[in-house]
């Protein structure tokens, strides 16, 4: 009888030891998502007028990808530390923060649904919050200029980048000169039909990511479960074996 414990709490100690590194390993991966995240966050307002603006209240596309990317770094974290500790408190710990950011992306996804924000409505923000280095890519790989066009800087003071420019060549007197074309369509239109064209890969990534979420949140509630069994019966075999000998010193 005490053969057959023996075995099946040792089964149990290999089967918490696998989940432990399958925990451990989704939770470092969503912690580098969420160190992406927040570097380049960190060199979007490093780099734009944008953090003159970020105690104003006004930066919604901000904040929100500064939350999400906090949510993951801060839940892979711990997510990491609880899998190579096993620590029943840090493994809590670790479970209520997933409930929180798996509800707090709900209720993101509702909010969005309620306040019937379109696809549009979050390109035009996130055009006005990012910095002038990510505008640069746009432009050069969609070969566009603006958001909506050149037109848009000829009430400003903002200058044109040198991506709102193609450069060309021209052949004069038997010479190659370089000269510089102003792009006039805007990057609105060509990045929403971008988004719309690749909508199963960037929807499955995040499905992805929500999915891993919930498989660390039914690994933390398994790993529980078994740590609290093998304390118990840690705890049962301790009396036993202390039963075992007072009744050996009696006799």
């Amino acid at each position: 009888m005490n053969l057959k414990r023996f075995n099946m709490f040792s089964m149990e100690n290999k089967m918490i030891g696998w989940l432990r590194h399958v925990l451990t390993a989704i939770s470092v991966l969503l912690f580098v998502v969420g160190c992406c995240i927040l570097c380049y966050m960190a060199w979007v307002l490093a780099t734009s007028i944008t953090v003159s603006r970020f105690l104003s209240g006004t930066l919604i596309f901000t904040y929100s990808v500064l939350g999400v990317g906090f949510l993951f770094f801060m839940s892979g974290l711990v997510g990491w530390v609880a899998g190579a500790s096993e620590m029943l408190c840090v493994l809590r710990l670790y479970l209520m923060m997933l409930i929180l950011a798996v509800a707090g992306e709900i209720g993101g996804i509702v909010a969005l649904n309620l306040l019937q924000l379109r696809l549009d409505d979050v390109l035009i923000n996130g055009w006005a919050e990012v910095n002038q280095g990510t505008r640069n890519i746009v432009q050069t790989n969609f070969n566009c200029c603006g958001f909506y066009g050149p037109k848009e800087f000829a009430y400003t003071n903002y200058p044109l980048s040198n991506s709102c420019y193609d450069t060309i060549q021209e052949v004069t007197k038997e010479t190659f000169t370089d000269a510089h074309q102003l792009k006039q369509n805007g990057c609105g239109a060509p990045l929403k039909f971008w988004l719309d064209d690749n909508k199963a890969i960037w929807c499955s990534i995040l499905a992805a990511l929500g999915g891993l979420q919930l498989m660390c949140i039914i690994l933390c509630i398994h790993i529980i479960h078994k740590l609290k069994d093998k304390a118990g019966y840690k705890r049962a075999s301790d009396k036993r074996r202390l039963h075992d000998e007072k009744g050996a010193y009696s006799l």
